[in-house]
């Protein structure tokens, strides 16, 4: 196997063995993003036009975009590594 692969292969494996953690990453992501989106909405409501406004609601991007990406690897880690897991596990 190629060094990535490896990489890729090892990475799975840790990732995909615990399922508490992986449900806890699924609601961390959650709860960020909801926290984004609530400050895009803060910024488009409640703020007055300014720069100020600009840089709240792309801030709540950031962190809107990072509970996506932060739910996803929780999610693939509780499904799609949790099977490969299963399936590479060396008993």
């Amino acid at each position: 196997m190629s060094k990535p692969l490896v990489f890729i292969h090892r990475l799975a494996l840790k990732l995909g063995k615990n399922p508490r953690l992986a449900l806890m990453k699924l609601i961390q992501g959650g709860l960020l993003f909801a926290f984004g989106v609530l400050m895009i909405f803060v910024a488009n409501n409640l703020v007055v036009d300014s720069l100020q406004r600009e840089i709240i609601a792309l801030a709540g991007l950031v962190l809107a975009g990072a509970g996506v990406i932060w739910s996803l690897v929780g999610y693939l880690s509780m499904s799609v590594l949790r099977i490969y897991h299963m399936l590479n596990k060396k008993d």
